[in-house]
């Protein structure tokens, strides 16, 4: 196992725990409970429309990362839902992937998701994302650094029944060690 794919399973599991800390567990592991007043979430038919689909992506990032509502996460996600983050990894089950996003709220509680692009077809749906926050917490195993992040990415959501059921992260791990004063490739001047 990659050190990476590692420190996102690490990652997974403390934002877990610390869910589980603060109540989010509760909320990830029963959806259907999460707070009316913070669900944006649009429900589509099997099969559901393009612009649905593109609608439910839409919402979920504005819920969890904008709004800072990592407790809806689980919501919007099928229950043996992945994400697949390249080299960082796979996480699996729809508590896993929820965590996963409330380590990354809680690493930077200012987070914004500014969509660039989205346009999909069948039943997938294609983002492109500038993801930028001020990292108060622990990231991928990178401690608080104070600093603001900014990295670009551009996801794939494939959708069943209205909910995501897979995410394909390509996301710009280089700027975001970079903006962590993590590492500095030697490109960049």
């Amino acid at each position: 196992m990659k050190k990476f794919q590692r420190l996102a399973l690490a990652t997974a599991a403390t934002a877990a725990a610390a869910a589980a800390g603060l109540g989010v567990a509760a909320a990830t592991a029963n959806a259907t409970t999460a707070s009316a007043a913070h669900s944006t979430q649009v429900a589509t038919a099997p099969g559901g429309s393009v612009r649905a689909n593109e609608r439910v992506v839409e919402a979920f990032l504005q819920d969890v990362v904008d709004e800072h509502h990592a407790d809806t996460a689980a919501s919007f996600l099928t229950p043996n839902m992945q994400w697949s983050g390249g080299t960082v990894g796979t996480i699996a089950g729809s508590a896993n992937v929820a965590g996963l996003f409330a380590g990354v709220v809680a690493a930077f509680p200012n987070a914004h998701a500014t969509i660039e692009d989205i346009f999909g077809q069948g039943d997938q749906v294609v983002v492109r994302v500038v993801v930028s926050g001020t990292q108060q917490g622990t990231i991928l195993g990178i401690k608080a650094s104070g600093r603001n992040v900014s990295w670009d990415g551009v996801d794939v959501y494939r959708l069943s029944h209205g909910k995501i059921s897979n995410i394909w992260a390509g996301d710009d791990w280089s700027a975001i060690l970079y903006d962590t004063g993590t590492y500095k490739a030697p490109w960049i001047s």
